[in-house]
């Protein structure tokens, strides 16, 4: 789960940033393992230039962060945090863009008489760098990415929970899990739903354009997966499901040898854009049958393997679908 949010260019004018400079790396590393700053091209182009009363050594911090760190754009009237009537007149501008959490220097925090509310199951909140350990959602995002899935858990609560908010904001996903085709095959032969089809499902019912990028174990305990299967059921099975439309999903499936996996891809994982999401048993718990123990984190890709595994498997690739 990670946290949409925004700060306009005040928000440097905090004296805390200014005279305690350390507070920026906390901001930053909240922003980086879990938010998603909201822009304007305006509030871009106004952050950048107020950056300059920020003490060399964090600037640089900051630009770093502007051009790596997940951001998406939204198209708002130029306005300041300061200027608005409370947090119902937040509410009004942002709550239709997804931004649930308002970051404000701390000498305008008072502004905000009342600093939460709630709509429609949504917390939403205005906090200041003072106070942005008590974040409800930021808090909330720290939990739901460090705590593992139990047994029983409702998928639809996890998916909400975990992932909405990320896969929402991103484009690339890239799924790792050595045992996906053997159980795709196995709930398609069987008549069950499979793990693909669930998460294409999701994905289908976002307004975003995604790649969906798959590696998965071609023999296991020595039976081949028969390719040609595989290549059946996602042209005439997942792509005829009337959720599917060309273009707004692009699949592409690699199969690699089992002991590459063993080798090199032992831990299962989904690469969401800048994130890196480990479980358990992977991408089964999106099959159709009760949920188990599964070991759950997401974390920032740069702090995970997930590169070196990735190319391994890009340049090993036994069979590409489509070809």
């Amino acid at each position: 789960m990670i946290t949409p949010f925004y700060f306009d260019e005040e928000l440097f004018e905090d004296n805390l940033l200014r005279k305690i400079p350390i507070m920026s790396d906390s901001i930053l590393n909240s922003w980086e393992r879990y938010g998603c700053l909201a822009m304007s091209d305006d509030s871009k182009r106004e952050i950048r230039e107020a950056l300059k009363v920020i003490p060399e050594k964090y600037k640089q911090k900051w630009i770093i962060a502007l051009t790596s760190f997940k951001t998406f754009k939204i198209d708002i009237e130029k306005n300041r945090l300061s200027d608005l009537e409370g947090i119902t007149d937040f509410e009004r501008k942002f709550y239709n863009n997804r931004v649930y959490t308002g970051l404000i220097a701390s000498e305008f925090l008072d502004i905000y008489e009342e600093k939460k509310l709630m709509k429609e199951g949504n917390q939403l909140e205005i906090v200041s760098p003072s106070n942005l350990n008590e974040s409800i959602n930021f808090n909330n995002s720290a939990m739901y990415c460090e705590s593992d899935i139990t047994a029983n858990d409702d998928i639809d609560i996890v998916w909400n929970t975990r992932f909405c908010s990320l896969v929402r904001h991103s484009k690339t996903i890239t799924v790792i899990d050595r045992y996906l085709a053997e159980n795709l095959i196995r709930d398609f032969q069987n008549g069950n739903k499979s793990s693909l089809e669930w998460l294409v499902q999701k994905l289908a019912s976002y307004e975003t354009n995604y790649k969906l990028d798959i590696f998965s174990a071609c023999d296991r305990y020595n039976s081949v997966i028969n390719s040609s299967d595989l290549k059946d059921f996602i042209d005439n099975t997942l792509k005829k499901k009337p959720y599917f439309r060309e273009g707004k999903i692009d699949i592409n499936f690699s199969l690699c040898k089992d002991r590459l996996f063993g080798q090199k891809a032992h831990d299962r994982m989904l690469c969401i854009d800048k994130h890196v999401v480990q479980i358990g048993k992977g991408v089964d718990i999106f099959r159709d049958k009760i949920i188990e123990n599964n070991t759950f984190t997401i974390k920032p890709k740069n702090t995970s393997f997930f590169q070196d595994v990735y190319k391994d498997l890009n340049k090993n690739r036994e069979w590409v679908y489509p070809k």
